[in-house]
């Protein structure tokens, strides 16, 4: 999976993705089901240093590897969870993608 997302048309998707999100500085953007984090740095460059984002997965290894990815960007959290569980407070996330099912979910 990391393979085909590094690949041309994998760049091109997670960009059309991450475009399709609208994040603005300053937001919070919830990542459930963030596997190995590939995502998270991304997000945390558009949400800038205003701005939070939450890695969410249910897999240990997972988590370890995003951590791993993200230990050096203070905007990001990493918290274990899914999607019937999520770890963080209703109203406190202005965007959200799951990229286990690659659906978008904004919020209002």
């Amino acid at each position: 999976m990391l393979r085909a997302a590094a690949g041309d048309a994998g760049r091109a998707y997670k960009q059309q993705l991450l475009d399709l999100l609208d994040l603005q500085a300053g937001q919070t953007v919830l990542d459930v089901g963030c596997g190995p984090g590939t995502d998270l740095p991304a997000l945390a460059e558009r949400v800038g240093d205003g701005g939070r984002v939450i890695g969410v997965d249910r897999d240990p290894d997972m988590l370890a590897r995003a951590r791993e990815r993200t230990n050096d960007l203070r905007r990001v959290e990493i918290h274990e969870g899914d999607v019937h569980a999520l770890p963080v407070e209703p109203g406190t996330v202005d965007r959200a993608q799951s990229t286990e099912s690659s659906c978008m979910l904004p919020t209002p």
